[in-house]
């Protein structure tokens, strides 16, 4: 486990994917992140994503290599391709995960070409955007196993912090939910889980350029209200929310073992705590219990799901 996402974000993006050879090279190549490990996911593992162990399953996990954490584990399952999550859903849909969220450190359009020649697909056109005092630009792309990754090269001011990572992409530092009640969602990451809000803002595109691929006429006159939270409130392993001016789909119903985003992870120091504040709030949480982690550690473990149908895993290291 990084000593630096104790407390503070998430470190593990856990997927579900039909090839997990595939998908690793694709990302190796679209974003220099190398293999760190590979193996068979723990039947304990699988349990506490709600998925029937079984014989067959195999796990790659990759990670930029000079990030430490931000780990994307791979998971494949056995027999025949399960169905994708999120299928046929637009950007502003509603149900488990949306996307994790890069820094591109290079030239975004390089970064997307990439992407994209690994098989991704774009919603839209990069665009730029302000949001607070910062401007980037952004774009957003999606494989068939329904990965989603949106990257933001920084436009203004100078972004600082990331000197040390090298290649054309950061470790995925924030995952987005889309949400159908903004206030439920502040509600729920403040009072449930007690983070705090780092970002809090409208945004209306004034050209109507959008990465997520709204109608011009509709980006250009609503505001789309975007809410960053964290424990600390910091821009790391952070979870997004994002509410859209216009009527979803609902994906909430999608079954646990089918492929796309599956869970965030993460680390904390007291995890009973973490677990027993949510449960007095009245939200679905999955009991602590042992599970063996891929690098041989065995921790403790249980989950809280958001009211998207969101898995968010907690974690702690055992004496």
């Amino acid at each position: 486990m990084s000593r630096a996402a104790l407390d503070n974000g998430f470190e593990d993006v856990i997927t579900i994917v039909a090839d997990a050879e595939a998908t690793a090279a694709r990302l190796k190549d679209a974003l220099g992140y190398e293999e760190e490990s590979r193996g068979l996911p723990d039947a304990s593992f699988l349990a506490l994503h709600d998925i029937e162990p079984a014989d067959g399953w195999r796990e790659i996990t990759v990670i930029q290599p000079q990030a430490g954490r931000g780990r994307m584990r791979l998971l494949q399952a056995p027999g025949p391709v399960p169905r994708v999550r999120r299928m046929g859903a637009r950007p502003w849909d509603v149900g488990g995960f949306f996307d994790t969220s890069l820094r591109s450190l290079g030239p975004i359009d390089d970064l997307m070409a990439a992407f994209c020649r690994n098989g991704f697909i774009a919603h839209a056109p990069v665009a730029r955007f302000v949001m607070g005092d910062v401007e980037v630009f952004e774009g957003a792309v999606q494989d068939a196993d329904g990965l989603c990754f949106a990257m933001a090269e920084r436009i203004a001011p100078p972004l600082t912090g990331w000197e040390h990572i090298h290649g054309p992409a950061s470790n995925p530092f924030n995952s987005v939910i889309v949400v159908d009640d903004m206030d439920a969602g502040r509600r729920f990451f403040t009072e449930v889980l007690g983070w705090k809000i780092l970002v809090d803002v409208p945004l209306t595109h004034k050209d109507g350029r959008n990465v997520m691929g709204l109608p011009l006429d509709i980006a250009r006159e609503k505001d789309v209200v975007v809410v960053i939270v964290q424990e600390h409130g910091r821009m790391e392993g952070s979870v997004e929310l994002i509410h859209y001016p216009c009527e979803p789909l609902d994906f909430r119903a999608d079954k646990p073992d089918w492929r796309g985003l599956a869970s965030l992870c993460f680390p904390v120091s007291d995890l009973a705590g973490v677990l027993s504040r949510a449960e007095a709030h009245g939200a679905q949480i999955g009991a602590a219990r042992p599970v063996l982690w891929a690098d041989g550690r065995t921790v403790k473990a249980g989950w809280i799901m958001t009211p998207w149908a969101a898995r968010l895993v907690f974690f702690e290291e055992q004496a």
